[in-house]
């Protein structure tokens, strides 16, 4: 099997609970895993964080920055900025599928609809995610369990 590279979504997910994502990034990476944070945004709050919280990760990709790059983000005199939504619930799934992301958990059901690769929708309050198919992933306390529940869901999808 490849590599499994996971992608986390950053607001919703991991800043629900940071420490249990510091754990499970670590032995996720300690399995060869791959942790890639995909989020809105924008980069250097998020990396601060995540460094802060000492989260491991392999790469951060930040919405608000690829637009902003492109100068596809209009930025409004109040500091917010708006970015077309078809663009940007389109883009987590496009950056998984042109980096093989493994799986995405995510907290939003809006970016679900773009997604080839299979996407978990997390459930703050049950700490748990469900895969469009069904297939439910426990995200509480046994970590090396959830990694393994993870591993057996991509395997047999």
């Amino acid at each position: 099997m490849a590599t499994i590279k996971i992608g986390l979504d950053f607001h919703g997910v991991i800043d629900t609970n940071p420490e249990y994502f510091r754990e499970f990034s670590s032995k996720a990476r300690q399995r060869g895993w791959e942790i890639h944070v995909i989020t809105g945004g924008p980069y250097k709050q998020v990396k601060a964080k995540l460094d802060n919280w000492q989260i491991c990760y392999n790469k951060i990709f930040a919405i608000y920055d690829y637009y902003a790059a492109q100068h596809m983000v209009k930025n409004k005199e109040d500091g917010s900025f708006t970015i077309p939504s078809e663009l940007w619930n389109s883009i987590k799934a496009k950056y998984c599928q042109e980096n093989k992301i493994s799986i995405q958990i995510d907290d939003s059901h809006e970016y679900g609809n773009s997604f080839l690769t299979p996407y978990c929708k997390f459930d703050n309050k049950e700490r748990q995610c469900e895969t469009l198919n069904g297939y439910h992933i426990d995200l509480k306390e046994d970590i090396e369990r959830t990694l393994d529940e993870m591993e057996k869901f991509l395997i047999t999808s």
